[in-house]
């Protein structure tokens, strides 16, 4: 139900049509006197029930015009304020936006990161079986230190944007860059333009490995255009972590189990290197035909390194 609002009157027009109304109405009484007189005030008397009505009646217009002219500028400034605020909840939107989005790549950032990790598994849903999957690009500095970052950041983006736009609806990515808490203790570089990529897939550890496959072949489709951004063609590759996200941990959690994977990924010698966690991949693809054809090409794309099963606190 929308608020009733005030009769709008342009000022200039209001203020003309009263001036003609009381000078109508005192030019009448002057004529009419008399006429006047005896109908409002019969023989002199004032309390009578038409002198009272015409009272009533003027003094009702009167508080009318007054609270409705009252009522229009408060309505006015609702209006505005009410402006003011879907303007701030759009800059803040926007702000919002802004602060969840690498400036590089154009895709989610780790704010965003961290902050649906916490909320996916805070929320009170049914469980399903998560999937955490984390690559660094292959010798990537040495890419940055011969191009320049400008070049770089513009790979970068279109590793991004063609990567993203192809996600499904259950995958979720992310540019991974972290703050200085991480600088001594992790493997994780800082600098905005990083070459860290995130992923968060809905499924079993086996979707996971299939959607590692899916990556090679568009990093395969990405080595061809590089020329056309770096001005030299150079094969993309990539290390890469997969670990299934349990809803006891936190944040740091999965990307401890992460970092373990990918130190011993990037031990590989091989264009692209996995490791997943836990490593329990055999027992379980054996019930599935079609997982395990994804298991076994994995094998032939991948070097895959392993990892013991172990219990983190």
């Amino acid at each position: 139900m929308t608020n009733p609002k005030p009769v709008e009157i342009e000022l200039k027009f209001g203020l003309i049509i009263g001036l003609i109304i009381i000078a109508t109405a005192i030019i009448g009484t002057i004529v009419k006197w008399k006429d006047f007189y005896a109908l409002f005030i019969p023989n002199g008397t004032f309390l009578n029930w038409r002198f009272v009505f015409l009272l009533i009646f003027i003094s009702v217009l009167a508080v009318w015009f007054i609270m409705n002219y009252f009522w229009q500028k408060e309505y006015q400034s609702h209006e505005i304020t009410k402006k003011d605020r879907d303007n701030l909840k759009d800059a803040l939107k926007i702000s919002e936006n802004e602060r969840l989005t690498d400036v590089i790549t154009g895709i989610p950032n780790s704010r965003s990161l961290q902050k649906d990790i916490d909320e996916y598994f805070h929320a009170n849903r049914p469980y399903k079986r998560m999937q955490f999957i984390f690559i660094d690009l292959k010798d990537f500095r040495k890419v940055n230190s011969k191009f320049g970052f400008n070049k770089t950041n513009d790979l970068l983006r279109a590793i991004a944007q063609t990567i993203y736009k192809r996600m499904r609806r259950n995958e979720d990515m992310y540019k991974y860059s972290v703050s200085n808490k991480y600088e001594k203790e992790s493997f994780y570089r800082v600098y905005p333009g990083g070459d860290e990529f995130a992923f968060i897939i809905e499924g079993d550890q086996a979707d996971a490995i299939g959607f590692s496959n899916r990556l090679v072949a568009q990093f395969q489709e990405l080595s061809k255009k590089t020329h056309q951004i770096l001005g030299e063609s150079i094969n993309l590759s990539f290390h890469c972590a997969v670990v299934e996200m349990d809803p006891r941990d936190s944040f740091d959690d999965i990307f401890k189990k992460a970092e373990d994977c990918y130190r011993i990924a990037k031990e590989g010698k091989s264009e692209f290197n996995i490791c997943w966690h836990p490593n329990k991949l055999e027992v379980m693809l054996s019930k599935d035909p079609k997982k395990k054809s994804d298991y076994e090409r994995a094998r032939n794309i991948f070097e895959v390194m392993t990892i013991i099963d172990k219990e983190y606190n």
